[in-house]
């Protein structure tokens, strides 16, 4: 109970400093899904600026023409209210879309209809345009499909994602939206994925055992047919503990020598200069999960801080590789699903986690991104202030995609794209209370203040949802 009272102490005193929004070169987000609106409430009063909302067209569009918008636009109106900008990923077909038989409820996932590659493409282009056409005011960043290297997400082919699903979603959201932006491809960072498994560089004699197949050289290919399509590189990518992440993502992995690329390389060679967002990453703590959320806390204010030496080149085990092209993050996720997995930022009933007040005590360190923020931070990435030494560009990228699945969310089919085993080491945990006065400029005694006024606070909320 004290928990809960101490966390709406805190957004009393943070709502204050979201009215203005936060700025769309903002570099963290987080994997919302469909979050409820007090969710979202705390997603905000931690400083994150961006969610990844699931456009799951089977939802959206149950009957072919036949939609219902309730869910979406209630998220989206209550981002709108907080200033916070959203990111959707649209996919996964309806049955009706499908062409042959099919049942989500089946427990095998090849007989599932939301993984099948739509029979007709328009009908595919025409969700895609109903979805920006309604929704341009609000959003204009649109990731076409999610994991679509998973047979889980996608059973088909990578020329059919490309030729399919990518092109032709990407010409529908341009064609709806002269100023909106297309977000693929979203692969799983998974050397075994079911795409190029068996592609690459491969070691003689041995069956599919290649030295660059899987993720890479099905990121590589994507690029080099469709690259024109999109706008934003997004990709997932898991590792433990932060520093392996960054050196897989910059240099590849070795075993003697080099067997997969890193992120970097593949998209330096064959995207060259276009923004790069990581819109799934995370550590999966307690219940579920390998790691403690003192731990879970401290990798990712390490990876966040790690970034700042990346940017410059700096990194100790990876110098003079500065990756400016690398512009946001969104952590998964935002609310565990104790069914399935934990790698929320808040537990199920919404009590903030360790990595929560983490993901806070780095947004605070690195410099907020509320609009009109005027703080002297040097090497933040604030836009409209005054600061010195700071990275923005004053772009409009987005990024999106998961591959979150069970009850609770609107994900379907099990299973994540996580890799590499993780340890439970405890971290040096963050605080573990409300310091998020200081983030509003507001003196001490101002939480006692939101204690008193608590109740009233909450009346009015429920008189105005």
């Amino acid at each position: 109970m004290r928990q809960l009272i101490l966390t709406a102490a805190c957004l009393v005193v943070l709502w204050p400093t979201t009215a203005g929004g936060f700025t769309e070169e903002c570099p963290f987000g987080v994997n919302a899904h469909q979050a409820s609106d007090d969710a979202l409430d705390l997603a905000a009063a931690a400083g994150i600026g961006w969610v990844r909302f699931d456009m799951n067209w089977f939802q959206f569009e149950p009957s072919n023409n036949g939609y219902d918008w309730t869910v979406a636009d209630r998220f989206v109106d209550h981002c709108d209210d907080l200033g916070m900008h959203v990111f959707m990923t649209i996919g996964y077909t309806p049955d009706w879309a499908t062409g042959v038989a099919c049942n989500n409820a089946d427990p095998n996932d090849e007989n599932w209809c939301l993984n099948k590659p739509p029979a007709n493409v328009a009908d595919w282009t025409d969700f895609v345009t109903a979805v920006v056409q309604r929704y341009q005011g609000s959003v204009k960043h649109f990731g076409m499909w999610n994991e679509p290297n998973l047979d889980h997400f996608f059973e088909g082919t990578r020329d059919q994602y490309v030729d399919d699903i990518l092109i032709p979603g990407s010409n529908a959201v341009h064609a709806a939206c002269n100023d909106c932006y297309v977000l693929g491809p979203e692969l799983a960072h998974l050397r075994g994925a079911n795409w190029d498994s068996c592609e690459g560089v491969c070691v003689p004699l041995m069956d599919c055992e290649c030295a660059f197949n899987g993720w890479n050289h099905s990121l590589a290919a994507v690029l080099d047919a469709a690259g024109s399509y999109i706008d934003i590189v997004t990709h997932h990518k898991y590792a433990d503990p932060y520093d392996e992440w960054w050196d897989e993502a910059l240099d590849g992995e070795y075993i003697v020598i080099q067997i997969i690329n890193g992120i970097k390389e593949v998209t330096d060679q064959h995207a060259p200069g276009k923004p790069v967002w990581i819109t799934e990453y995370g550590w999966e703590t307690e219940p579920l999960g390998p790691h403690s959320n003192a731990y879970g806390a401290a990798q990712l204010e390490s990876h966040l801080y790690a970034w700042e030496q990346v940017q410059t080149g700096t990194f100790p085990t990876s110098p003079n590789q500065p990756w400016p092209e690398l512009e946001k993050f969104f952590w998964y996720d935002l609310v565990n699903d104790d069914s399935a997995m934990t790698y929320g930022l808040l537990e199920s009933d919404l009590d903030p986690k360790d990595p929560y007040y983490g993901y806070m005590n780095a947004i605070q360190a690195l410099g907020n991104c509320e609009e009109g923020d005027d703080d002297d931070d040097t090497g933040d990435d604030d836009t409209g202030d005054d600061d010195t030494g700071d990275d923005d560009t004053g772009d409009d990228d987005t990024g999106t995609g998961d591959d979150d699945t069970g009850a609770g969310d609107d994900d379907t089919g099990p299973g994540d794209d996580d890799t590499g085993a993780g340890d439970d080491d405890d971290g040096a945990p963050p605080p573990g209370n409300c310091t998020c006065s200081l983030r509003a400029g507001l003196a001490p005694g101002a939480a006692l203040l939101a204690l008193l006024l608590l109740p009233a606070l909450v009346l009015v909320r429920r008189t105005t949802l």
